[in-house]
């Protein structure tokens, strides 16, 4: 009986069980962008993909599966590939900047790798924002909701926007991660089945003992 309670108390000690306990989906326009955008071809940028965390119940601390799913043409026609990667910003608020301004999300937060985005196409001018990360691979990325994150940015990473086709919008949806075995159960456990090692281990010595007395 000690030996079937420890292998399954062992066992949830080392394969917790992931539950998700808030989520939302949403469209990503695959002409839409936060980044800055060269005013003189704008024409046709769209706003991105804005998903509202905290009215989803995701908090800062949580951490997040974000997976994905579309296809493109950066080309204007119908010669359609899979997306691989998506590009993605926390903020504390859903406010966005005109694309004439170089930091369009004025609460933008610092989280995960900072990814370098290319220059615009035409005019060469910098994109880059210091706040933003790469989402891959698109069957499930995980990061941690930073400090006061509430809202999360997300768009396909391009140098010109407006010439991208697609016969659908990117789906992405945002699910938040957690232990269905919570860590203070797990210990719980742990600590009862090695009281219960010890408390054999002294009883198998003592019958050995008194056997040899015999």
């Amino acid at each position: 009986m000690l030996t079937i309670f420890l292998t399954v108390s062992i066992s949830l000690a080392g394969f917790p069980v992931n539950a998700t306990t808030g989520s939302v989906e949403i469209t990503v326009p695959v002409r839409g962008a936060y980044l800055y955008v060269d005013p003189n071809t704008s024409s046709g940028v769209q706003s991105p993909g804005i998903a509202d965390l905290e009215s989803n119940g995701i908090l800062a601390g949580d951490t997040i599966k974000i997976s994905f799913q579309g296809s493109v043409d950066n080309y204007g026609g119908t010669d359609y590939y899979t997306l691989e990667y998506l590009i993605g910003v926390f903020s504390s608020t859903n406010q966005l900047l005109s694309v004439t301004e170089a930091d369009r999300i004025p609460d933008a937060i610092n989280a995960g790798n900072d990814y370098t985005t290319s220059q615009t196409h035409f005019s060469q001018e910098t994109t880059d924002i210091p706040e933003d990360f790469q989402i891959t691979p698109s069957t499930g990325f995980m990061i941690q909701v930073p400090q006061n994150a509430k809202y999360l940015f997300i768009s396909m990473h391009d140098s010109w926007y407006p010439d991208n086709t697609s016969p659908n919008q990117i789906t992405v949806t945002i699910e938040k991660q957690t232990n269905a075995f919570p860590l203070e159960y797990i210990l719980a456990i742990l600590i009862i089945a090695a009281i219960l090692l010890i408390v054999l281990f002294f009883i198998l010595k003592r019958r050995k003992k008194e056997t040899k007395t015999q």
